[in-house]
């Protein structure tokens, strides 16, 4: 005995009424021995149909179904002008309705259960608004609020009961099929999974909802459900269904396909496969994918309608377009027009629109008035000229605000020695103190010459007299010893504040410094040449959007920080030069400040002079040497703020 199951979806009609065996979709009239359609599916004859229908009658008034104890689905169809409440359980519904007034309706289903607890659902019908839901120990009540008076009549076929309300200028017994609707109203959209069962010769079509019709389901709270091919190439967003079929007819499924989907899908004559497949909640458009490929299908889409034929067909309609509209573009005539660029360089442009134009076209620049002299067909030249549209914007500017901080700090000390022996014809007699004898001088002017042990502070500090004495004489000779000491601290600021405005991806350059010249000698003679010991800053600046509209932009910055000084190592041809340089690449927002750093020097040095042996030995050592000692620090800080420079419009 085969039995078909009923079910509803929301985007197919019910057909479910005084007692007839609902079925989901488009119903047809046919003659006997023809065939109808659900979604233009083929269906068992209508004799067929009535045989299969009281045999489930006879075997629903034997008892083989039992008695409803849970109610899994409440949904609610607008057919037009009228409309179905249609409740879904575990077996036959044990119900009672009564009216309360015009405007409300009671149901009651006592010793049930509900899976769910929506506690109302909005219709907004012209007949029902909405439906509230009460759940009792022993029954479940639906209350129906009616928009105006309806009448109604109830039919229970397996494990469904189908409320129908019409307006009560309709005879209930005057049951017209009407059209399903594109797609559902956003108060009554819901996630719902549809499962077709299709046997030959004889269909069973099962169409079970998943859940409740959800109510005030907000546009920015639901978002499609989507599912990733594995390879990543796409996306499907579409209404998840469930198929089984068994050698059914393609175009039928495609039918199908564009009952869910609410596209209008024209299927092609080439399509005249038969497929057998199941699937089991898949999106709608991954399924229209998987057949068009088990086939090899394609489709072209036009808006809300499909076509969908063979890749044969497909590739022969696109070729006969492509060779219609090559003909219409050779029957064009030529038209010639000047467009001047405002704001880029008219050769550049040049390059960038050269292959859009048609092969009777020709392109020329006119450097004298940056512009470009096109002929082509009038449609080309639309399309040229919506291209320069968008390409020849105004370049922005960016003004770039640098501050250059250069901090030296140099520290130096020595400590030497002098002494030796002088003869007494050598004193001032008149005086009795000792006169060293007047000679070259040291630093910090001690005497040079006549010393035994002559280690005074480092030569390069400057001239500080230091401080001498004798320490005994004999024999007509004199004993003197002079100690030299000196310290230098320096500190060297240097803050530089340049300023400079540039184009977009243009590059700007900053500098400043000395040039100091070389000296080489060749054949030919002596020959000066500069060298430029700069502090050089390059910087490529690069709005990353221009959107007009948009606040914080960024920009792409390509910084280049050249610092070239004098060293200290010196030749007869010149001094050298100590080259250091940073080069990066950064983003920063508009109007904020970027560092370079670490571009930094220390220099530590330590020398100690004297005799071998003797400066070793502990505290006398200090009689046979001098000691100094050095301390540099360098250090090059530049601070880059770029802005983007608004336009006056």
């Amino acid at each position: 005995m085969k039995q078909t199951q009923v079910g509803v979806h929301p985007l197919l009609s019910v057909t479910v009424m005084a007692g007839l065996l609902g079925l989901a979709g488009y119903v047809q009239a046919a003659a006997p021995g023809e065939t109808t359609g659900l979604a233009g599916f083929t269906q068992a004859t209508d004799q067929a149909t009535s045989a299969e229908f009281t045999a489930a009658k006879e075997e629903h008034s034997t008892g083989a179904t039992p008695t409803a104890t849970l109610l899994t689905s409440v949904e609610a169809k607008p057919e037009g002008g009228r409309v179905a409440l249609i409740l879904t359980g575990n077996g036959v519904f044990d119900h009672t309705v009564k009216m309360v007034g015009d405007r409300r309706m009671v149901l009651d289903m006592p010793h049930i259960q509900s899976q769910g607890r929506q506690t109302q659902l909005a219709v907004g019908h012209a007949l029902l608004s909405k439906v509230r839901f009460g759940y009792h120990a022993d029954k479940v009540r639906l209350v129906l609020d009616l928009a105006q008076p309806a009448e109604h009549s109830v039919t229970s076929v397996d494990g469904r009961l189908v409320l129908m309300l019409e307006p009560k200028s309709v005879p209930t017994n005057d049951v017209k099929l009407a059209e399903s609707e594109a797609s559902p109203s956003a108060e009554q959209t819901a996630a719902r999974s549809m499962v077709v069962s299709h046997k030959t010769p004889h269909a069973l079509f099962r169409v079970q909802p998943i859940q409740l019709t959800a109510e005030s389901v907000q546009k920015e709270d639901r978002k499609p459900e989507t599912n990733e091919v594995v390879n990543g190439s796409s996306r499907f967003v579409g209404r998840r269904i469930s198929l089984d079929f068994q050698q059914a007819d393609i175009s039928n499924v495609l039918r199908l396909i564009a009952e869910v989907s609410g596209f209008n899908i024209v299927v092609g004559e080439g399509v005249k496969n038969k497929v057998t497949m199941k699937l089991a909640n898949v999106p709608w458009d991954q399924a229209l994918d998987m057949l068009l490929k088990m086939n090899a299908l394609g489709m072209i889409r036009q808006g809300n309608i499909v076509w969908v034929d063979t890749l044969q067909n497909i590739a022969k309609q696109q070729d006969e377009e492509a060779r219609a509209k090559d003909s219409k573009a050779k029957a064009e005539p030529i038209v010639t027009r000047v467009f001047y660029i405002r704001n880029l360089n008219a050769t550049e442009v040049q390059t960038s629109l050269r292959q859009n134009l048609s092969p009777r076209g020709t392109m020329t620049v006119s450097a004298a008035s940056n512009a470009l002299i096109i002929s082509d067909t009038e449609s080309k030249l639309e399309v040229l000229r919506q291209l320069l549209d968008g390409v020849d914007l105004e370049v922005p500017q960016v003004q770039i605000e640098a501050r250059i901080v250069q901090a030296d700090t140099t520290y130096t000390r020595s400590l030497g020695v002098q002494w030796g022996i002088q003869n007494v014809n050598q004193l001032g007699a008149s005086s009795g103190t000792s006169a060293f004898k007047t000679g070259t001088t040291g630093a910090f002017g001690a005497q040079v010459s006549d010393f035994l042990i002559n280690l005074p502070a480092n030569p390069g500090l400057p001239s500080v007299p230091g401080a001498g004495f004798s320490i005994g004489k004999t024999d007509g000779a004199m004993l003197d010893v002079r100690l030299s000491a000196g310290e230098l601290l320096g500190l060297t600021k240097v803050i530089a504040a340049p300023k400079i405005t540039t184009l977009d991806k243009r590059d700007a350059k900053i500098a400043q410094g000395e040039s100091i010249p070389f000296q080489t000698t060749s054949l030919q003679g002596t020959q000066t040449t500069f060298v430029d010991a700069n502090l050089e800053l390059n910087v490529t600046p690069q709005i990353t959007s221009r959107d007009p509209k948009e606040i914080g932009k960024q920009i792409l910055m390509k910084v280049r920080a050249t610092r070239n000084a004098v060293g200290a190592r010196s030749n007869p041809a010149g001094p050298s030069i100590d080259r250091r340089e940073a080069t990066t690449q950064v983003l920063v927002r508009d109007g904020e400040t970027m560092v370079i750093g670490g571009v930094f020097v220390d220099t530590q040095s330590n020398n100690v002079a004297g005799i071998p042996y003797l400066s070793r030995v502990p505290v006398l050592g200090w009689l046979f040497k001098n000691k100094t000692e050095n301390v540099s620090k360098q250090e090059l800080l530049i601070f880059l703020t770029p802005t983007i420079v608004r336009s006056a419009t």
